[in-house]
């Protein structure tokens, strides 16, 4: 494949003037938690694993792998790659800047964006390069694809409204970051008509697909404390749609139901996660910044349980899968939890490196992609 991208650094000259900086969140310097023993009640199979061939080394990137059909596409360091489910590679795309932020993927493309601001879409079925465009700063995280546009979030605040054939930019918002805030953003969810997606404000808006229009928002936090870092009020974790209700955590602030209808919170509880949420109609489930895993109601945001076994082992965001509640953790375990009781029923050791970005459930088949780019599938019976 031919080299996609040439060397422009005027995204990066103008975010270098930025008074805003980032950071990544706050470690504990204590050791992280031993794992507890216990006896396995489900029995997890490993059903393949594939090496990608590139490594993202930086801490905050948080590469999400898309899942159809028929195929598995990923992307890390400097290629994406297609896999079908019985782990073959069906093509392998060499890219010449960093990725940062992706995937998303609809019947004709692929999408992910760079560490330089490019954003990229490549032809489904063979990886060949359909578009990129230069946006305003690095890309973070990028909607699914709805109405023929592609939305990519940017490290500068702002959302960008592309054209899914052409890689025109149809529209772009943007919300003003604090003078501190963390690196990273979740990837923005699809609702009906709507785009939302979370902002290092505190916010969580909502806007027209089509046109960029806000259509609502709802503050989860605002500056508190004496410190910059205390002041952190980022919402750079996994979205949850559910119904009419949207669930979302922000850092050193709350999680809170919202009534997607009018933008209000129905609830609030003081929850500081910066991983995000998953959720059916039975459960809420979060990782806090110390490395708790909670169950809280969806309807009221009331605790239902706590586990504490994984703390300072900085646990992804949970994903829900046949039952279960999945997460893996920064020394490359895969854990998982009863939904009922919060209790481990399996564990097995994926990507040594660790893991950044939640599992991907695809039925009862977990998908992985750790930070050194093995990509993995487990089942869980």
């Amino acid at each position: 494949m031919k080299p996609i991208f040439a060397a422009v650094c005027i995204a990066l000259s103008l975010a270098g003037c930025s008074t805003v900086q980032q950071v990544l969140p706050a470690k504990d310097t204590n050791p992280p938690k031993a794992l507890k023993e216990f006896t396995p009640t489900a029995n997890v199979r490993t059903l393949w694993q594939a090496s990608t061939g590139s490594t993202s080394g930086k801490d905050y990137v948080r590469i999400n792998p898309h899942v159809d059909e028929t195929a598995v596409f990923t992307a890390s360091g400097r290629s994406a790659s297609a896999w079908n489910k019985s782990g073959g590679r069906i093509w392998l795309s060499p890219v010449d800047e960093d990725i940062t932020g992706g995937v998303s993927g609809d019947a004709d493309s692929i999408y992910f964006g760079t560490g330089s601001g490019s954003a990229v879409a490549l032809d489904r079925q063979s990886g060949k390069l359909r578009w990129s465009v230069r946006l305003s700063s690095e890309v973070l995280a990028v909607s699914p694809s709805s109405q023929g546009v592609v939305a990519f979030r940017t490290s500068d605040g702002a959302l960008h409204g592309i054209s899914a054939q052409t890689g025109e930019i149809v529209w772009q918002q943007m919300r003003k970051s604090p003078v501190l805030s963390l690196r990273g953003a979740g990837v923005p969810v699809l609702a009906g008509n709507m785009v939302i997606a979370g902002f290092d404000n505190g916010v969580v808006t909502a806007f027209d697909m089509q046109s960029g229009k806000p259509l609502w928002e709802a503050t989860l936090s605002e500056p508190q404390g004496r410190s910059d870092l205390d002041k952190i009020t980022d919402v750079d974790g996994k979205l949850k749609v559910l119904g009419e209700a949207l669930f979302v955590a922000s850092y050193n602030g709350k999680l809170a139901g919202i009534n997607m209808r009018k933008g209000s919170a129905a609830w609030s509880a003081p929850y500081s996660s910066f991983t995000g949420v998953d959720a059916d109609p039975n459960g809420l489930y979060t990782t806090s910044a110390e490395g708790d895993l909670w169950k809280l109601s969806p309807q009221s945001g009331q605790p239902m349980w706590k586990m504490d076994d994984l703390q300072r082992r900085l646990p992804t965001a949970p994903t829900l899968a046949g039952g279960y509640v999945v997460v893996g953790d920064k020394d490359g375990f895969i854990h998982w939890v009863n939904s009922d009781n919060g209790h481990f029923v399996a564990r097995v050791r994926g990507d040594t490196a660790g893991y950044t970005s939640p599992p991907v459930a695809d039925g009862n088949v977990v998908y992985t992609l750790g930070r050194s780019g093995l990509l993995s599938a487990f089942s869980a019976q």
